[in-house]
């Protein structure tokens, strides 16, 4: 790839990413299986009975709508949720509330991982492209606030991958994800352009947030 003129030295390896991630990308999905993984972004608080609150349930009812689409397609899905303990339950991980909710709507258990060790976004970004490219899926699909788009595909592709992203809308509340805040607050899409190394120091601020938060 060509580097522009209006381009700077971080802002052409980023090109570079892009166009690396998605010709891998494309190839996995002429060479992988009939498979397809749906990454569910979680959203705390949960409940007080440990289920799903409204924000998170949005993105678990847009999951079963992939699904569908998915397997009309002819592809097998399987799904990934995330997420700890957090704040709004005291024993119920974000994982496990969102697993337990996909079975309870039908979906089998088997198919089902769930990811507990997770406090940060960009870590559940890290997780689901692992677990795509350790496995024979063909696609990858991520299903997340549309706060979180920016920050998601830019954190995909350090990972080298390109995802069909599904970004839910949410209205009945202040949404946890400000998309003010994602592109212009210090954790947010900034950080990417100081490189992976801030990338990291400020996932790892994040995790300790959600620790704090989930022990009061």
């Amino acid at each position: 790839m060509k580097k522009q003129e209006w381009m700077s030295e971080q802002i052409y390896k980023w090109a570079i990413l892009e166009e690396e991630s998605r010709v891998r990308t494309l190839a996995r999905r002429e060479e992988g299986e009939p498979k397809a993984l749906i990454a569910i972004k979680a959203q705390h608080p949960l409940n007080s009975d440990g289920t799903p609150g409204p924000e998170y349930e949005a993105r678990l009812k847009k999951a079963l709508r992939v699904k569908e689409d998915l397997e009309k397609d002819g592809l097998k899905v399987e799904f990934i949720t995330f997420g700890g303990v957090h704040e709004g339950h005291k024993t119920t991980s974000l994982a496990t509330a969102g697993a337990k909710w996909l079975r309870d709507y039908g979906v089998e258990a088997a198919t089902i991982e769930e990811s507990p060790a997770v406090f940060s976004g960009n870590d559940e970004d890290r997780l689901a492209a692992k677990k795509f490219e350790q496995g024979t899926y063909s696609q990858l699909h991520v299903v997340l606030s549309a706060g979180q788009w920016d920050r998601a595909r830019l954190y995909f592709m350090l990972t080298g991958w390109q995802p069909e992203f599904h970004p839910v809308t949410f209205l009945d509340a202040a949404p946890n994800h400000s998309m003010v805040y994602e592109l212009w607050g210090e954790r947010g899409v900034p950080s990417f352009a100081k490189g992976p190394e801030e990338v990291a120091r400020t996932t790892g601020l994040t995790t300790i947030d959600h620790l704090r938060e989930a022990t009061k």
